[in-house]
């Protein structure tokens, strides 16, 4: 089983438009917006109809909401892979490791991995929603 299996099934956003703008261009995460109420609204897409759209309309977008949800289809980005450099914690320490092909659960107690390289690329990891 994949360490991140399962793991993206609740609400996992972005509060900092910027961020999320970056992880759009850099990594195509789709996006969309919920107004708090039922409805949803699509967001920022890297596809042919939005690429020409100035990054200042984007982020005008996100005005007035608190958080940039991700979309269902971008949650296994957030897979480690191969090359990733991650931040993690064990055993009340924390660490660095750079994804090989061996799995990470190489130690027992490894929790919280934040990648934060891919790519030879800042990666930001998004937040996640209260259970």
């Amino acid at each position: 089983m994949d360490y991140w299996e399962g793991k993206m099934s609740k609400g996992y956003y972005y509060i900092c438009p910027i961020k999320a703008l970056y992880m759009m261009k850099e990594f195509e995460v789709l996006f969309y917006l919920h107004d708090g109420e039922s409805s949803t609204h699509p967001f920022i897409r890297n596809d042919e109809d939005e690429s020409e759209i100035a990054d200042h309309e984007l982020l005008e977008r996100c005005e007035g909401y608190n958080k940039i949800y991700i979309e269902e289809r971008s949650e296994h980005i957030f897979e480690p892979k191969k090359g990733d450099l991650a931040h993690y914690d064990l055993n009340g320490g924390s660490g660095v490791y750079q994804f090989t092909n061996k799995p990470i659960r190489w130690a027992e107690g490894v929790t919280n991995i934040q990648i934060i390289r891919r790519d030879n690329k800042q990666f930001f990891m998004p937040e996640v929603e209260n259970d």
